[in-house]
């Protein structure tokens, strides 16, 4: 058996289980399957980016081990470096929208079995302006609530934190103004929220027609909601959303190679649940099987 070389990232604070506490058992299963692993932890004074600019080399793949937001700096900045190597993902965070995605909420040694496989597969990832994300780009209602939710409540409420917050931040006056260019169609309006993602959840929440995802066919989902303008209008979106239906006025769902935002103001966005970027232009596009993830 090849001996190979892993470089483990790990997030110590991150979900209601301390990864620091599955520590030794993470370390011994992949030892087991031949895998010589060097662990280092997530620390703001210290980023891994200055140890794997230097030595990436070295390593025949980086195993990111926290939540969404670990994993979206982790290929972030591995596709940053000059060689592509395979990345393997143990999530430990509140919610993981990308590993329920990819069925990786498995036991500790079944994903660790997996990575030490070593038959990566080629994913899509996204290209926002000139930042990187691994299954969503998102800007309106809720998308702050991943990063304003304080970690102890996420630690101790886990998902359920995340709808409590939510909720107290729930404003129905509220609408972003712009043009969305989605591939050839032109949509312009208030709306309340718009993501572009590749993936079957988001917030811990299915995504409509989660069926016709495919994580590697070159294509986004568009999910664009417009501001209702009257009581009817909002009992119709409502429908929609519960039956998971687009409609031609109020809730849109398209598949895109490549999506504009222009906004009348700068808007905030999330990439991955991490806070992002506040722009007034944001040009998204697919970045089609670039990412090499161990699965």
């Amino acid at each position: 058996m090849k001996e190979r070389k892993v470089f483990l990232i790990y997030n110590a604070a991150a979900g209601k289980r301390k990864v620091s506490q599955e520590l030794e058992p993470i370390i011994t299963a992949l030892t087991q399957k031949g895998c010589l692993v060097t662990a280092y932890p997530v620390l703001p004074e210290k980023p891994c980016e200055e140890i794997l600019d230097k030595a990436y080399f070295l390593y025949d793949a980086v195993v990111c081990c926290g939540g969404d937001g670990t994993l979206h700096h982790t290929v972030d900045m591995m596709l940053h470096l000059p060689s592509n190597l395979p990345i393997g993902y143990l999530p430990f965070g509140s919610t993981n929208d990308f590993a329920a995605s990819l069925g990786l909420k498995q036991s500790i040694e079944k994903n660790c079995e997996t990575i030490a496989k070593f038959e990566p597969r080629p994913l899509d990832i996204g290209g926002f302006n000139e930042q990187s994300f691994c299954y969503v780009a998102a800007f309106g209602m809720f998308t702050d609530v991943s990063y304003e939710t304080p970690q102890a409540a996420k630690n101790l409420w886990g998902h359920f934190a995340y709808i409590i917050e939510g909720m107290r931040r729930l404003n129905l006056s509220q609408g972003w103004k712009a043009v969305v260019h989605v591939d050839d169609r032109v949509l312009e309006g208030e709306f309340w929220y718009g993501s572009v993602s590749n993936a079957t959840y988001i917030g811990g929440m299915a995504v409509p027609e989660q069926n016709s995802v495919q994580m590697d066919d070159g294509l986004f989902e568009v999910m664009l909601i417009r501001k209702p303008q009257t009581l009817i209008e909002l009992h119709r979106l409502a429908a929609s959303l519960l039956n998971q239906k687009s409609d031609n006025d109020l809730l849109y769902l398209y598949k895109a190679r490549k999506i504009h935002f222009a906004f009348e103001q700068a808007t905030a966005w999330t990439l991955d649940g991490e806070a992002g970027p506040e722009v007034k232009e944001a040009t998204i596009s697919v970045q089609e099987k670039r990412l090499q993830f161990l699965l």
